[in-house]
């Protein structure tokens, strides 16, 4: 194990569209006390790094704790999801950084605060990132050893402006993007299939957005997408999520290497059995076939996968 992430709750101040990661119920949360414990754990187990994740983890009240407990016991990389609202407060965000936080992951939805702010269902939630972005610029500029990082949601709405938002984000320090379908596992009983996009329409957006991160000295990766569903020469954009070595720890002790999360298992039609690649993709999630079907599962020849390797990357960056 090379990384320990750590969802200490599922309590959030926004309230996603698609998302059920936003319970303030207590059995979705940990105590101090089981938070301590898997940390030591994690290090116990050979962890380096931490990942805090949730919910959203800035709002909980052992979250300077739990970044001062993680470097007082040797995590090297400390890294915070989160969808950056409370680092618009500047006293936060430096006594963020003075307990030991040395990465920021940040949840982008789009350039447009009311599309952002509508898949939050947060309104000023836009704003809030912005002011928040810019504190955590100000501590880089000064020298602080702060890693930036963005998660994109990729949804029908916003995948048109893929290249606008990794050129705005890099222009503001951000070094590394994530690209994620958006999903339905946690749609409840709202019908969102709406907001799925089609692969085959934003590939050319994906590709570009790829593209121009390279160009900028940044890196991407797109998560829980099969190698046939992009061009081969830029399957570094595909995300091999055994190679993080990752645990992944939910409230209720629930633990799970991330190549083992349901998110990440997909599943396999009939075509698949003759692509190339097989041995090495994870397949489609089933709940994007169960919008768009298999029709653009299409099997790659061995001569196109020649040269080229489908497993990706790994976001130990």
């Amino acid at each position: 194990m090379r990384w320990l992430e750590i969802s200490p709750g599922f309590a959030c101040n926004c309230r996603c569209i698609g998302c059920h990661s936003c319970s303030p119920a207590t059995g979705d949360q940990m105590s101090w006390p089981e938070v301590q414990s898997w940390l030591l754990k994690g290090r116990r187990g050979g962890a380096r790094h931490i990942w805090l994740s949730g919910g959203e983890p800035t709002i909980r009240k052992d979250f300077l704790a739990t970044l001062r407990a993680a470097r007082a016991i040797g995590y090297e990389r400390i890294k915070v999801q989160s969808n950056g609202m409370m680092f618009s407060y500047p006293e936060f965000t430096r006594r963020a950084l003075d307990a030991g936080m040395n990465e920021v992951n940040l949840l982008l939805k789009s350039l447009d605060p009311k599309i952002h702010d509508g898949l939050n269902r947060t309104p000023g939630s836009f704003a809030a990132l912005d002011r928040g972005l810019a504190q955590l610029e100000a501590a880089k500029a000064a020298g602080g050893a702060l890693r930036l990082e963005g998660d994109i949601l990729v949804t029908s709405r916003n995948y048109e402006e893929l290249v606008p938002l990794v050129e705005h984000y890099a222009a503001r320090g951000l070094s590394h993007f994530n690209l994620w379908l958006f999903s339905l596992v946690d749609q409840g009983d709202r019908d969102l299939r709406r907001l799925v996009p089609r692969i085959s329409d934003l590939r050319p957006a994906m590709e570009a957005a790829y593209d121009r991160a390279i160009a900028l000295g940044c890196t991407m990766v797109s998560l829980n997408t099969p190698a046939c569903m992009i061009s081969p020469s830029r399957w570094r954009a595909l995300f091999d999520a055994s190679g993080m070595d990752l645990l992944v720890v939910n409230p209720g002790g629930r633990a799970f290497m991330l190549q083992d999360s349901s998110i990440e298992q997909g599943v396999f039609v009939e075509s698949c059995a003759s692509c190339s690649v097989r041995a090495t993709c994870h397949g489609m999630r089933q709940d994007y076939l169960d919008v768009h079907g298999s029709a653009e599962l299409v099997p790659v020849p061995a001569e196109l996968s020649a040269g080229f390797d489908p497993r990706g990357s790994v976001l130990d960056l």
